[in-house]
């Protein structure tokens, strides 16, 4: 698991981060005191990898003068300074030495931001960001600004050439784009990317050195998210930034709240049709194998009438839980309605299947729902289908006749589709 180094002279302080890194953030936390007993750990243990993110105080009783950011940035890891000191010389030193960001001690509030930093720099290695520039110089430093927050950055010196990147790179997340460009300038560029993706999709930032209120206006009727005028600060570009991702978020998960079952948390049953249209007609097209299973607790009106509703919720919760990290990402976990589940798994078909969905059955078995002092045991119930069938309905009718056939038969099976 990746871990989280604090190195901070005050316990009591140091508690406190270690708290709300586990508890809130659920990583681990290690914790040193000095600067000799930071560079222990990091000497003894190479592998820094497992250090995601380090939380550095600037003023340590053995190394006042800061060099302990210098060593763990050396070390390859991302580091957030906190100080009490955050004069304007003093910050300007932090920001010289490259760091993720400071944050003061005066506040308690400057805890919270400190968690969402270490949040920020998790997920920062899976997010992919454009810089769009005719300047070499200008690009490098971009660069260097977004790989110390660990971004995956793509480049780009003209126009052109950034759609193309964006085409061959649909999981770029952010387009920072300069203004003055050859052959196409950044509002054209915004104007462009627009026709292909959506503002809630790809945020784009315009920069530009010759920036006023007509540009940024330009920039912003033309689809921009966002605009700076050059030169600016690091601790402002990095604000900017992780605004327009934070946005991206919010509204990905207020789209996921439309789609998933308030309850499990697995896709709801307005979805599944959705994504099912889609990659039936893969199948139908024969692009692509797919197994369609649906799933039954069993007995489980005999479970709501012994232990009640409550753990009824319980258990469904457990057998979701079991689905969802048993299918890959691209797999269509869902909860038709009560104790019914559907699974649409692209790519997976015949004895491979039937393997995929019993170990699915053994382990729901094997396991026990939690629920206050019960503790109950369920089985499932499965019917599969990998087979087109003269429709999307016709193939959904097998799998759930097979299912009825594995309740007939004895439950806790796996039943083909005939």
């Amino acid at each position: 698991m990746e871990k989280v180094l604090i190195v901070e002279d005050s316990k009591v302080f140091a508690r406190i981060l270690i708290r709300k890194i586990e508890d809130e953030l659920f990583f681990d936390a290690c914790w040193a005191s000095n600067f000799e007993e930071a560079r222990y750990l990091l000497d003894e243990n190479p592998d820094n990898n497992r250090y995601f993110v380090a939380l550095l105080d600037l003023h340590l009783p053995d190394s006042d003068d800061g060099r302990i950011v210098d060593y763990v940035i050396s070390k390859g890891i991302p580091a957030i300074v906190f100080t009490g000191d955050v004069e304007s010389d003093i910050r300007d030193r932090i920001w010289a030495k490259k760091v993720v960001d400071y944050v003061s001690k005066e506040s308690p509030d400057s805890l919270d931001y400190l968690c969402s930093l270490v949040r920020r720099v998790s997920l920062n290695k899976f997010v992919d960001i454009l810089v769009v520039d005719d300047s070499q110089t200008v690009r490098n430093h971009l660069v260097r600004l977004l790989s110390a927050h660990e971004f995956i950055v793509h480049e780009a010196d003209d126009g052109p050439l950034a759609l193309t990147v964006l085409e061959r790179h649909p999981e770029i997340k952010v387009v920072i784009t300069d203004y003055f460009m050859p052959a196409m300038d950044g509002v054209e560029l915004t104007r462009r990317i627009r026709r292909l993706r959506r503002k809630d999709e790809v945020a784009v930032i315009g920069i530009s050195a010759y920036g006023n209120t007509i540009l940024s206006a330009r920039f912003i009727k033309n689809g921009a998210n966002d605009f700076l005028n050059k030169p600016f600060s690091s601790e402002e570009f990095y604000c900017r930034v992780t605004q327009n991702l934070d946005m991206l978020e919010l509204i990905q998960k207020l789209r996921e709240t439309a789609i998933r079952d308030p309850l499990t948390s697995l896709y709801n049953r307005r979805h599944f049709f959705e994504a099912a249209k889609t990659l039936y007609s893969r199948l139908r097209r024969g692009e692509e194998t797919m197994t369609l299973a649906m799933l039954d607790i069993d007995h489980f009106k005999k479970v709501n009438d012994t232990y009640g509703h409550g753990v009824g919720d319980e258990v469904l919760r457990h057998v979701a839980y079991g689905l969802a990290n048993r299918f890959r990402g691209h797999d269509v976990v869902a909860r038709l309605g009560g104790e019914e589940f559907c699974v649409l798994a692209p790519g997976l078909s015949g004895p491979q299947a039937m393997a995929v969905f019993d170990d699915l059955r053994n382990s729901i078995a094997r396991s026990k729902a939690k629920a206050g002092k019960a503790s109950v045991g369920v089985t499932i119930s499965i019917g599969i289908c990998d087979k087109p069938q003269t429709s999307l309905d016709a193939m959904l009718a097998a799998a759930d006749a097979a299912l009825y056939k594995a309740k007939r038969t004895g439950r806790n099976k796996v039943v083909w589709a005939d």
